[in-house]
């Protein structure tokens, strides 16, 4: 996938460990209805080489939460996600990266 260099560091909760501490939810429902919802993102996000990097049915089930943290580690917004297609916005993004 192309490397998109933004202005804020991005952290992944590859262990699951938050995850499961937090008690995200998953739904298998949600993750296989998501190519019906949008079908042309998904083929898009599929033709760019996203491939999830486990086969495990409780992770790739996972619905995203996107948290921001500042510079002094506390949460500034988060973002909990309805279906694997849902983020927080672009434009909560950039205000966050501007400092507000």
């Amino acid at each position: 996938m192309k490397k998109h260099n933004p202005p804020f560091i991005i952290l992944a909760d590859e262990q699951y460990t938050s995850f499961l501490e937090y008690e995200v939810k998953n739904s298998i429902l949600r993750v296989l209805l998501t190519p019906l919802r949008a079908p042309i993102t998904t083929l898009q996000a599929i033709l760019r080489g996203y491939i999830p990097k486990t086969l495990s049915l409780s992770k790739t089930s996972t619905i995203s939460v996107d948290v921001l943290i500042d510079e002094n580690g506390s949460v500034v917004r988060s973002h909990y996600c309805k279906d694997t297609l849902d983020y927080i916005s672009i434009d909560n993004l950039i205000k966050f990266s501007n400092g507000n």
